[in-house]
Parts: structure tokens; sequence; C-alpha cells
């Protein structure tokens, strides 16, 4: 069975975002799921049983494997064959599908972590988001310099690696406007604590914020446990279309005046508030 595993793209950037690295409600494996992106056209039917899973595997050509899977919590982990390989199968449980670990043995028995990948596969009828005006591909590097609105448009849908290198290739004028939206900024430090090497941007992205990646990745953990991560991905948003809009109009793109207006009273209020990152934070936890 044959995967293309080429470097992943939008979608599968955008659902690694969601869940990297926090705790998250999700639904049991069992029914269908598709592969999506670089697993497109695979698919796993899986459903639970006294002993742990059975499931088929389907490859892109239609190829079917049939495994059994231990269980380890809600973690389905089976043996396959894959391009002649033996092959260690992990499926965890996400709130929109799974996330598939595969990691391949050597001729002793041992597992070859470096050569292993991590591919997502989404239940079957979710439909997925995308993105949506003003949205920019991802910065190769932090060497040049973007604009804030693109930014903000697209910021989620990157990479950890690629929010990292866009926040560095704001202006610092940027910067400081995405400061007094703190629960945007706070959207931006989650992302950055997931990328490598993150120290110059988290320099900048943590300043007169009261928090830490630590306190940050805990926080959207314990969101997500609660159920309240949406109610705070509402505000993100919220914030975010107002921040746009700001520096539309402060950049000179074509808006109304009462767009406008609209903008600079949101930004004055922003200005005169107390809330940070950590304020925002401790209302969702």
């Amino acid at each position: 069975m044959r995967i293309n595993f080429a470097a992943a793209r939008f979608v599968i950037t955008f659902l690694m975002l969601f869940t990297a690295n926090v705790a998250y409600s999700a639904e049991p494996l069992a029914g269908k799921f598709y592969g999506v992106d670089d697993a497109a056209g695979a698919s796993i039917e899986i459903r639970p049983d006294k002993g742990g899973f059975e499931g088929s595997f389907f490859d892109a050509g239609g190829n079917r494997q049939a495994f059994r899977a231990d269980r380890h919590g809600q973690v389905a982990e089976a043996v396959l064959n894959m391009d002649g390989r033996t092959v260690r199968m992990r499926m965890f449980p996400l709130p929109y599908g799974a996330q598939v670990s595969l990691v391949p043995f050597d001729k002793s028995g041992r597992l070859v972590m470096q050569a292993g990948r991590v591919i997502t596969f989404v239940r079957e009828g979710l439909q997925l988001p995308r993105p949506g005006p003003g949205y920019m591909d991802p910065p190769q590097n932090s060497n040049g310099r973007i604009a804030a609105n693109g930014f903000l448009a697209s910021y989620e849908f990157w990479s950890p690696t690629a929010v990292r290198d866009g926040y560095l290739s704001l202006s610092e004028r940027s910067r400081t406007l995405i400061r007094l939206f703190p629960a945007v900024q706070l959207d931006v430090i989650w992302k950055l604590c997931l990328a490598p090497s993150p120290q110059q941007a988290l320099a900048l992205a943590l300043r007169g914020q009261g928090v830490t990646c630590v306190k940050v990745l805990q926080g959207v953990a314990a969101m997500q446990r609660s159920g309240s991560f949406v109610k705070y991905k509402a505000e993100v948003a919220q914030q975010r279309d107002a921040l746009r809009m700001s520096m539309r109009c402060a950049d000179g793109y074509a808006e109304t005046k009462e767009n406008c207006d609209r903008a600079a009273r949101a930004l004055s209020r922003q200005a005169v508030a107390l809330d940070t990152a950590a304020t925002v934070l401790s209302r969702y936890r």
C-alpha cells in the first residue's frame, strides 16, 4: 500500500494547528474516515469490539487490508504492511476525525521513529473550513516584509513555523496594533508556542501579556476540556475582523466611512482596555 507523504498543504496545516499539543474532547473511533491532502484517496473503517478495535485500511488504489487493533485508552494501535514494510499504526481520535501515525519497524523489529509519518483522516460527512478573502500563502522565511491584513487573514491556516516567520516579517507598527486586541494576540502566541525555535518571535509577542508558553498551552487545553474553546475562538474572530478593518482603513484600502468610523471606535476601546492575553485566557479556563 502506498501513500504520498509529500509536505502537507493548507488543510493538514489547519487541522494540526487546531489540535497540536493540547487536550481535546473527541468522538470515539467508530465509523468511516477519509484521508485529506497527502492521504487523499485512502480511508479507514473502524469499530470497537470487546478486545479493542477491528477495521479495514483502504489505500488510494482501493486495496483493502483488514486489521485488529489494541485499545490504549481511546487510541487504536495495530500493525500493518505498507510498501513491503511492517508498520505500527496508531490512530488518535480528534474532534473532526483522527490523526494517524505510521512508524516502520526495522529488520530486527525495532521502531524507526525518525522514519515515522503523521497523516490526518476526517470523519465521513464533515466539511472542512477554507480560507476566506485576503488569504496569502505562508512565508518561506522571516527575511521579507508581509502585510498585516494578509497575516491576519491567513495565520490560522499556516504551520507554526510559518506563523513564526510571518510574525517576524510584520512591521513593529502592525505588531503593536495586534497587541491591542488580546484575544488575537493570545491566538498568535499559542501558535508561536508550537513552533520550532520561537524565541525571537516570542520575545516580541509575550511582552506585557502576563503569560508563558506553559500557561498558554495548559490554558488552551483547559478550554478544550471545558468546552469553552468555541466561545474563545468566536471572540478571536470578532476581534480579528475589527482589527483587520482598522488596518485596512489605516492603510488606505477602499472602505466606507461607516466601516472606518466603526473600526476607529473599536480601536479606541481596545486602546484604553486593560485586557491582556492573560486576562483573556483566565476568562475561558
